[in-house]
């Protein structure tokens, strides 16, 4: 993978400047306490209007910052962790608006998977992301094809598209954190889709860091172990399910009304299905038995696998 950023982009990256792997993680650390701390301030002098649009606002302004530090890095990469630690802010400000009592079984189960969730999804990008003289593939081609353009298409694509995505995803923190109903069978449901979600994701990536580690003494060309032997995307899945999880449980608190605050969870399908698995799969169909791989195994669902 080219690891010298973007192509044909306005501001090219310095040659020679390497970045250690302290260095880089401390300077994502910086942008991401900077974007946060602006959001913070915003949303305190954001008009009093609907609780959800001080939160998308405040959301628009973070996500500016992180764009900034992407401009300025030429390096896209930098808006990565922000898809897991969104919801995680986000959550944590209604619990703080809301002042939700401890204990609260409801709320500790929302916490728990949100922020385990969030956790261990940022921790596997700080694991696997080599760091800023690195940027995602996607980028790279996504730089290639929009030449002078790519900082409109990344600030718009890259940056604002996965955040409003995330965003609606997160609408129903709203009924599940205001809700003072007792806890009923559709907390438990979510709650075990989102564990069942987070721990697909786990082993899907471990299965696939092993495979990469060990493709060139294996002559493997394509990751064929584990989840990977049923689901051609198993991550892609679990992340759907996760925030499937999370719609249940907003859902059974009243059927009728909370229907709506699905738009994220149907998001989220739409993104994967449409744009992200086939761009991932363009880049796949080049290599060598991956035809036949495509044609036996699920594209996302876990399944047998055709003969």
């Amino acid at each position: 993978m080219n690891n010298i950023g973007p192509i044909n982009t306005p501001m090219e990256k310095i040659e020679g400047i390497k970045y250690s792997f302290i260095t880089d993680r401390f300077i994502v650390l910086l942008a991401y306490l900077l974007a946060f701390f602006s959001a913070w301030i915003a949303i305190y002098f954001i008009p009093d209007y609907d609780l959800w649009v001080k939160i998308a606002a405040a959301d628009f302004v973070g996500t500016i910052i992180i764009f900034i530090a992407s401009r300025l890095l030429n390096n896209s990469s930098m808006y990565d962790p922000y898809w897991s630690l969104a919801p995680i802010i986000i959550l944590l400000y209604l619990l703080f608006i809301q002042e939700v009592p401890f204990g609260n079984l409801r709320i500790s189960i929302v916490t728990l998977v949100v922020v385990w969730w969030g956790v261990r999804l940022t921790g596997n990008w700080l694991k696997t992301w080599p760091g800023l003289n690195h940027e995602d593939w996607r980028y790279v081609k996504l730089s290639e094809d929009t030449g002078s353009f790519y900082w409109v298409v990344s600030f718009l694509g890259i940056h604002l598209f996965p955040t409003v995505i995330v965003y609606l995803g997160c609408l129903p923190f709203i009924p599940i954190v205001f809700s003072d109903s007792p806890v009923i069978w559709t907390d438990f449901a979510g709650l075990f889709i989102c564990v069942f979600a987070v721990e697909i994701e786990s082993k899907a990536d471990r299965q696939l860091r092993k495979f990469k580690k060990s493709k060139n003494t294996r002559g493997q060309h394509i990751c064929d172990d584990g989840l990977w032997k049923y689901s051609r995307h198993p991550n892609y899945f679990g992340e759907i399910a996760f925030w499937g999880g999370i719609f249940v449980m907003a859902l059974g608190l009243n059927p009728s009304e909370n229907l709506y605050y699905g738009i994220g969870f149907l998001c989220m399908v739409l993104l994967f299905i449409f744009i992200s698995i086939p761009m991932m799969e363009k880049r796949q169909v080049y290599k060598e038995g991956y035809g036949v791989y495509r044609k036996q195994v699920s594209m996302l669902v876990p399944w047998f696998r055709k003969r």
